[in-house]
């Protein structure tokens, strides 16, 4: 019971700072930074990934955001 309300997890505050700062590029239209963060993300996953830094089930929900993240981002075309 404790974990459906997300208090028996252990978070990666690194990742959910970022994963925070995606959304605000992404809500503010800030794509280009988006994609930058996206890549940090995906960076510091691959780490945490090869250290065993996190459980299983929290790799895969981080994993997940990161592919909710670059579909957003897919179709993105500079303008300038």
């Amino acid at each position: 019971m404790i974990e459906m309300f997300g208090f028996g997890k252990k978070r990666d505050r690194e990742l959910d700072e970022i994963i925070s700062q995606i959304k605000v590029d992404l809500s503010n239209n800030y794509k280009d930074n988006a994609v930058e963060n996206i890549k940090k993300l995906r960076q510091l996953l691959d780490l945490r990934s090869m250290d065993g830094a996190l459980k299983p089930e929290l790799m895969d929900e981080y994993r997940n955001t990161l592919e909710g993240f670059e579909e957003d981002v897919r179709s993105f075309k500079r303008t300038y």
